[in-house]
């Protein structure tokens, strides 16, 4: 009998193991690309009136104390992604911005995106945050996105991404799991 609850423990035991839901972590890296500003947005200047310059710097006058500007809408693409999550990353992504920086262009920036991939079938919606300075390209963000449709469907992205000065692609790294 203590070997017959042996044999059936022993069998039962991968069973269960087998019937319960793995959790899969995949991650990727690559580079972010702005390959167009479809909107600068609008710009407010506290203590200050606007340049006209805008998007350029200086956008506002002297005596200014804070940049405010929002709904700056840009489209992206992600370039030499790569790791286990690649193809569930590459696409064509349109960023939405808002930012409160001071005179420096140094300051808070938020936002949401949908990034499309044509090749998983779906999209992700996010919502992203971080520090930027705006003038130098310096930046540090994160944020999460959930997938819809295809392949995306009930995943949940968390990416982190950051710029490193004038000219250089913005880098990320990024995590993908189940719900």
């Amino acid at each position: 009998m203590k070997y017959r609850m042996m044999h059936l423990l022993l069998l039962l035991v991968p069973a269960a193991v087998l019937a319960q839901t793995s959790s899969k972590v995949l991650v990727a890296t690559g580079t972010e690309v702005i390959t167009s500003v479809v909107t600068p947005g609008t710009l407010a200047c506290i203590g200050g009136t606007p340049t006209g310059l805008w998007p350029q710097f200086p956008p506002c006058s002297p005596g200014t104390t804070r940049i405010l500007f929002s709904y700056r809408n840009a489209l992206a693409n992600y370039l030499q992604v790569s790791g286990s999550a690649a193809s569930l990353i590459q696409g064509t992504t349109n960023i939405v911005t808002h930012c409160n920086v001071d005179a420096n262009a140094y300051g808070h920036c938020w936002g949401h995106f949908v990034l499309t991939v044509p090749g998983a079938g779906g999209q992700w919606e996010g919502s992203w945050s971080g520090m930027f300075d705006v003038l130098t390209n310096n930046s540090s963000y994160s944020g999460t996105a959930y997938g819809y449709g295809g392949k995306l469907e009930g995943l949940q992205m968390k990416i982190e991404w950051a710029d490193i000065g004038p000219g250089q692609p913005t880098v990320f790294i990024a995590r993908v799991s189940g719900n």
